[in-house]
């Protein structure tokens, strides 16, 4: 048994040997223990390796655990590392996910280019990993479960023992010799995945032995599915659908209802967003697909919102309210941070734009639309009210709530830096001021409105 144990992670980690260093995921527990032994006995002939155990401090015995760790690698003088999380769960959070996203986020940042983090899942893992998407009603990408191997930036993780069983790590740590640790919230059942490992999968090994490798290979068959689906999705976003992060309403609608949903679950994921549930999913595609185009959707989903603007749809994380008040700016000289997130203001040299002697010794101040305001442009003889200047230029309404205004002695002077007053300009041919508004990336800028 444990040269099959052995031959099965050299088959992986031959994959590997020109990574600068190997980090190794090392819990104390029975499956990682394997694993350091497995490097141990290659070591020679292996990359730089190191060990490191992360310290969700969920258990009041957390710290002991760490230490075993760092004497067992001190007594085989193995580096070691450390990682002791400070953060608590938020409140009314999986705990369970909440560890794992900070356990990767903590290991990932001490991969440095071209290295790989092996950690020790096995195919029980996997079929655990499995059945729980297949309940939370997932497609393939979350039924293809762990993936052997995966980017992790700036590196890659790697897991070599995913073929193997735990009875059989069990049984190479027996006949080795080895000593683990048990964690004693593994035992309780409250946890969803401890409540199939203790309660669901020995029922399910009793008619099925097998079932550990046979979902493994279902996994297998749903990885392959979602990268086709996902290369799909790539094409044909790229060629027509997704035009300066917004999705074009036209090209997305001529495809078929399943294929729309695969579009707009590509768009999110490549902007950053959460996914929604698929009931949300269908009903964000229903109302951008039925909506006229003088109509302003917004839908909220958690993590994100989607707004349709004419005839594009735009995605962001949910926007603070809209400021209100204002904002001294008594030395344009310099930058002016903006409420609410929305950036910075700041003053270029150009040619034209405002006169700078219009604002020396005078109260500048920024304030937001509140309506009603109105601006007389340069050239023209009566003003204009700001809400038709911004429909005209497919200004949406989001970003319009949220444009600066600067406002000179209690005189609207310019809009961001989209117009200028004419009693504020500069003669065209003379150096001016440019109101340069360094906008943040979760405000999209309507297709229509930018350049």
């Amino acid at each position: 048994m444990t040269a099959a144990v052995r031959d099965a992670f050299r088959q992986v980690v031959q994959h590997w040997p020109d990574a600068s260093r190997w980090h190794i995921g090392f819990s104390g527990g029975l499956d990682s223990t394997v694993l350091m032994d497995l490097v141990l006995q290659d070591r020679s002939a292996l990359p730089p390796f190191h060990a490191i155990h992360v310290d969700h401090r969920l258990h009041p015995n957390s710290a002991d655990w760490g230490a075993h760790c760092r004497v067992w690698c001190q007594e085989r003088e193995i580096d070691f590392t450390l990682l002791t999380l400070t953060d608590d769960p938020p409140t009314g959070a999986s705990v369970e996910a909440w560890a794992r996203e900070a356990r990767y986020a903590a290991l990932a940042a001490q991969l440095d280019a071209g290295q790989v983090l092996l950690t020790a899942h096995h195919a029980d893992d996997q079929l655990e990993t499995f059945l729980l998407q297949a309940l939370r009603g997932a497609g393939p990408a979350g039924l293809a479960a762990i993936a052997p191997w995966r980017r992790l930036a700036p590196g890659f993780v790697a897991r070599p023992l995913l073929s193997l069983t735990r009875a059989q790590l069990h049984d190479y740590a027996v006949r080795r010799g080895l000593r683990w640790l048990e964690d004693p919230s593994n035992a309780d059942p409250s946890l969803d995945r401890n409540f199939l490992r203790g309660v669901v999968l020995p029922l399910l090994r009793k008619r099925w032995p097998q079932a550990a490798q046979t979902v493994s290979r279902s996994a297998h068959h749903c990885a392959q599915a979602a990268r086709q689906l996902e290369c799909w999705s790539e094409a044909n976003a790229h060629t027509a659908v997704v035009i300066d992060g917004a999705l074009a309403l036209a090209p997305w609608l001529a495809h078929s209802r399943v294929e729309r949903d695969l579009l707009l679950r590509h768009w999110l994921a490549r902007i950053g967003l959460p996914l929604p549930s698929a009931r949300m999913l269908s009903t964000i595609a229903q109302q951008l697909a039925h909506a006229g185009t003088d109509r302003q959707v917004l839908l909220r989903y958690r993590g994100g919102e989607i707004r349709r603007h004419r005839h594009y749809a735009y995605a962001m994380a949910p926007l603070p309210d809209a400021p209100s008040g204002s904002l001294d700016w008594p030395d344009p000289r310099g930058p002016l941070a903006l409420p609410s997130g929305l950036g910075t203001l700041d003053l270029e040299s150009t040619l034209g734009g405002l006169d700078p002697a219009r604002l020396t010794g005078r109260h500048v101040e920024v304030r937001f639309r509140r309506g009603g305001e109105r601006i007389r442009l340069p050239g023209q003889v009566h003003r204009k009210l700001l809400t038709e200047l911004c429909r005209q230029a497919g200004i949406a309404p989001w970003v319009r709530d949220r444009l600066p205004l600067l406002w000179v002695d209690g005189e609207l002077a310019a809009v961001a830096e989209t117009w200028v007053a004419a009693a504020f300009a500069a003669p065209p041919n003379a150096v001016g001021a440019r109101l340069r508004w360094s906008r943040p990336e979760g405000l999209p800028w309507p297709v229509s409105a930018s350049g």
